[in-house]
């Protein structure tokens, strides 16, 4: 009886350590689909540069202390404020430093390489045969 207690104590830890773990999964992955938390209801948008963006892009990069990327870039813009880019074909970023920009800057890498044709691929996990093989 003594043995039923204990096992059953231990399976209701693990339960809530799992109930746990998991709101914390979910609470971490509602956060990081805003990227920006300043203010609920911001409005994210991802698009390409077009050319009466560069006046935008230099104050950007003066603002990163960097050189304005070449080559055609895609833009964070969050409110209609351009906020981060990222070069297609790879590098470095320029962003805002006086705002939260980091998952912005993720988030263009990502579309960024769709964009190139190198999407991030799943690897699969190939496991050995549970059965033995049997010699014929």
């Amino acid at each position: 009886m003594l043995m039923q207690t204990l096992d059953s104590s231990v399976a209701a830890a693990q339960i809530s350590d799992r109930r746990a773990a998991a709101a914390a999964v979910r609470a971490a992955r509602r956060a990081a689909s805003s990227p920006v938390a300043d203010a609920p209801g911001e409005r994210v948008v991802v698009r390409p540069s077009r050319p009466q963006d560069g006046i935008v892009l230099d104050r950007l990069a003066a603002l990163d202390g960097a050189r304005r990327p070449a080559g055609e870039l895609l833009l964070a813009e969050v409110d209609g404020e351009v906020l981060a880019a990222v070069p297609v074909e790879g590098g470095r970023a320029i962003a805002d430093p006086f705002r939260p920009t980091a998952d912005l800057v993720e988030q263009l890498h990502a579309r960024a390489r769709v964009r190139r044709g190198r999407q991030p691929r799943l690897r699969r996990v190939l496991r050995p045969s549970l059965r033995p093989r049997i010699a014929a």
